[in-house]
């Protein structure tokens, strides 16, 4: 076990449990979502990424500890983009899905969803960062290759003079 998982322990279920007892889903990180992120890291920490050295040859686990750093660096500037991201990956435990849903089925997904806008809508700050961590700790091994893949572009584009050195 390493030491991030001892920080951050990353269920195996993906579920995380919320101080008012609400229980997520962990939602894989996709287009959109990763656009959401972006928005984040981009309006809250523009000023120090400068400063952060992401290196290729990083471990899984620095590369954890510094972009959470940004992450939660970000985070005040970038309230409402926060919430909307989280909400975009999570969702309530025990939805009825992949099939038609009778009356009392929509009315539980319906509550169950209502639980989660609600926690969401405001969360304690210890659901907030423990939502944030399970879902970079989740999404490391992914975040980390696409940083090395846009860093190898980067690197080209300014050698072949379409960006400033």
């Amino acid at each position: 076990m390493s030491e991030i998982d001892t920080l951050v322990p990353v269920p195996e279920d993906g579920k995380i449990t919320l101080s008012t007892g609400t229980v997520l889903v962990l939602q894989p990180l996709k287009a959109r979502q990763f656009f959401k992120l972006l928005r984040i890291v981009t309006h809250g920490a523009a000023p120090v990424l400068p400063t952060l050295q992401f290196n290729a040859d990083d471990s899984t686990e620095e590369w954890v500890q510094k972009f959470l750093a940004v992450v939660l660096m970000a985070l005040p500037e970038s309230d409402q983009e926060t919430l909307e991201f989280i909400a975009s990956m999570v969702k309530p435990d025990g939805l009825i899905e992949g099939r038609k849903l009778n009356k009392a089925d929509e009315q539980r997904n319906d509550a169950l969803w209502d639980a989660v806008e609600k926690d969401l809508n405001n969360p304690e700050l210890e659901d907030l960062l423990t939502i944030i961590e399970a879902i970079v700790r989740n999404e490391a091994e992914d975040l980390k290759a696409l940083g090395k893949r846009l860093m190898s572009m980067l690197e080209l584009a300014k050698k072949t003079g379409q960006l400033p050195a």
